[in-house]
């Protein structure tokens, strides 16, 4: 199971990277930020990516391939203690009942996203940002014009998923002393000093 998790995991990486090279923008930017930037929202994407794919009746999570683990299987994957909290952010996505369009949008706006560490041109990945931002309101507003607060719930959102994508690289971090040599490179360069760790 870890074996195919990891498998799943770079392949996410993989799609991540090509995501970010479509942004408008993203490839303007240092090579040194597109990179810290990469490593910084990769764990916040494939994170949000997963938990907009929760079936709450069976407590399950589908993969993108279509590997759907329970909450056990989860764990036993490698997600260990951080399992209830992926859980929980995916049920509290569940009441935005959010789209492609908005996981999208709300993907690269982790990824552009100006305060994190290390960037040599923050006000530049900022302004990068503001039109996505400004597209994500829009369309939220559009799509949900008798629900004005769920542009700022989605964007709180953000901020849970940081929280949970640290924990996750401290996981990370342990689990490469527990199963040693089996992590896979491309997934151990993502996570090498994101966000400090």
């Amino acid at each position: 199971l870890w074996d195919k998790f990891s498998e799943l995991s770079t392949k996410c990486i993989i799609k991540t990277v090509e995501f970010a090279k479509q942004l408008p923008g993203f490839t303007t930017l240092t090579i040194a930020d597109q990179i810290t930037l990469l490593k910084a929202a990769c764990l916040d994407i494939l994170i949000l990516r997963i938990c907009t794919r929760y079936t709450p009746e069976q407590d399950t999570m589908t993969f993108s391939d279509g590997l759907t683990l329970n909450r056990t299987q989860m764990h036993n994957a490698g997600f260990g203690p951080l399992t209830d909290l992926v859980f929980a952010f995916a049920n509290q996505l569940l009441p935005l009942e959010m789209d492609d369009a908005e996981t999208g949008l709300l993907s690269a706006i982790c990824l552009l996203c100006g305060d994190r560490q290390d960037l040599e041109e923050a006000d530049k990945v900022d302004v990068l940002q503001e039109p996505l931002l400004e597209a994500l309101k829009i369309y939220v507003r559009k799509r949900r014009p008798h629900k004005p607060h769920m542009f700022p719930k989605m964007l709180m959102k953000i901020t849970d998923l940081r929280s949970i994508s640290a924990k996750g690289a401290e996981r990370v971090i342990t689990l490469k002393m527990e199963i040693p040599g089996s992590m896979p490179p491309l997934i151990q360069e993502m996570l090498e000093n994101s966000e400090g760790l």
